[in-house]
């Protein structure tokens, strides 16, 4: 007799890839990120106002950029989850001898 073991998502090639593509999207975000935890930093002596005040402008202009990248990603791979939940479902049987 056959009885249902799992039921599984179907899951179409082109969504692995897809995923990929966002973990190598967020894997290019690891150096600026970088660039903005060190400028984060605590600092000991003295502190040039001038250069802080740019590099701020600039790690401001960086945050910002990654925050719109981040949630426009965020919004899209919600989407592609909603989709993948909604997927059919493929049953397996596991078949007795």
């Amino acid at each position: 007799m056959n009885k249902p073991l799992h039921n599984l998502k179907a899951i179409p090639y082109q969504d692995i890839t897809d995923l990929q593509d966002l973990l190598d999207h967020l894997h290019s975000w690891q150096e600026p990120l970088a660039i903005l935890d060190h400028f984060f930093q605590f600092r000991t002596g003295p502190i040039n106002k001038k250069k802080v005040i740019k590099e701020y402008y600039a790690c401001g202009h960086l945050f910002h950029a990654f925050f719109n990248e981040f949630i426009r990603l965020m919004e899209a791979e919600q989407v592609k989850i909603e989709k993948l939940d909604r997927e059919k479902k493929v049953a397996t049987y596991v078949i007795k001898k």
